[in-house]
């Protein structure tokens, strides 16, 4: 499995902690029980009151608890995704305007401001319809990072050609038609989102991903621009969260630990065309026997087609310590291998390490 500088195995989990994000709360002194009742009810709309699902965003304490338990168990999917794309292209995100399009309290803005220890001059706007939100997103920014250039806005309508764009759990709620008409009066350099991980929504995403790769190359996941094989590929995300959080979560019974989401990233295409080839990605763990991995992954054919394989990775050719990793592995791993038998449809593989 790949490493840049960012990889959550050389660099540990990233944690916020519930005591460093209440300060920045709009209501910073609500009791654990009143931030339990409101988490409780927001899931509620979430799941079995869809027709109510606004409502909290017109509550500053609803959205203080929304703040409080998501944001930081959110947070780690930024970390995720940042990790997986190339030294080269971080260098290339770091100085661009960034557009956190639905940006609701500001997780994901303040994930890739951390993360990328983003210059205080860097522009960054959160954009949402919900001015509570934007308070809340906004006294978060100023509290971690006073001074530094942060605006908000209801609505945004002006090309930022040399920006990145940023959709975190926003494209299912506007849908792919207007996420598309944002995409195109923006234009930017690059497009970014972090989704729900559902095979319903990979249905529409899929879509959009076909609109995109007109203007856009694939940076993430995809191993190159060609049509997708899935009718189902999501990353999932394995991870662990401040004390305080863990907490919470236990108390209003929401698993936090294991995230599912669809992540990718585009970069406009340059005027001279190339064929684009990221490598093999995997898109499911199959199943661990005694003396193997199996994984199924996405890879370039000798056509330049996309296709999905499963490999089989013996466990002698690993040591202790590679085993244990793949045993607690994320599912969106770049994997580098040669083929050394096909058994029975699969491919047994050898691993290709990096220097």
């Amino acid at each position: 499995m790949e490493n840049n500088q960012l990889n959550t195995r050389a660099f540990g989990p990233f944690v916020l902690s519930l005591e460093e994000l209440r300060p920045h709360l709009l209501i910073s002194n609500m009791t654990e029980p009143e931030i339990v009742k409101y988490i409780k009810e927001i899931s509620m709309k979430f799941t079995k009151k869809r027709d109510q699902i606004t409502d909290y965003v017109l509550d500053h304490r609803q959205v203080s608890a929304y703040a409080s338990f998501y944001l930081p168990t959110n947070m780690p999917k930024m970390h995720f995704l940042l990790s997986r794309l190339p030294g080269s292209v971080l260098d290339d995100l770091k100085n661009r305007p960034f557009i956190d399009m639905g940006a609701g309290p500001g997780t994901f803005s303040l994930a890739y401001k951390m993360l990328m220890k983003i210059p205080g001059h860097v522009e960054m706007t959160a954009v949402d319809s919900a001015q509570i939100m934007l308070d809340q997103a906004t006294k978060i920014m100023n509290g971690f990072f006073p001074g530094d250039k942060f605006q908000t806005m209801r609505k945004y309508q002006t090309a930022q050609p040399n920006g990145i764009l940023f959709f975190g759990h926003s494209i299912n709620e506007m849908g792919i038609d207007r996420a598309q008409d944002q995409i195109m009066t923006i234009d930017p350099e690059y497009v970014m989102w972090i989704e729900p991980g559902t095979s319903e929504f990979f249905h529409d995403i899929k879509k959009l991903r076909s609109q995109l790769l007109e203007s856009y190359d694939v940076i993430y996941p995809c191993p190159g621009n060609a049509g997708c094989p899935s009718d189902w590929c999501h990353q999932v995300l394995r991870t662990s969260h401040d004390p305080g959080v863990e907490r919470l979560s236990q108390m209003v019974s929401l698993d936090r630990k294991i995230l599912p989401m669809v992540a990718h990233v585009y970069k406009r295409k340059k005027k001279t065309a190339t064929v684009v080839n990221n490598g093999p990605v995997t898109i499911r763990f199959m199943n661990e026997t005694k003396f193997s991995f199996e994984y199924e992954v996405c890879m370039q054919n000798e056509k330049n087609e996309n296709r999905n394989v499963v490999i089989e990775i013996q466990k002698k050719q690993l040591s202790k310590s590679e085993e244990k990793a793949f045993k607690n592995a994320d599912v969106g791993e770049k994997i580098s291998f040669e083929v050394e038998k096909i058994v029975q449809e699969k491919l047994r593989v050898k691993l290709v390490r990096e220097d």
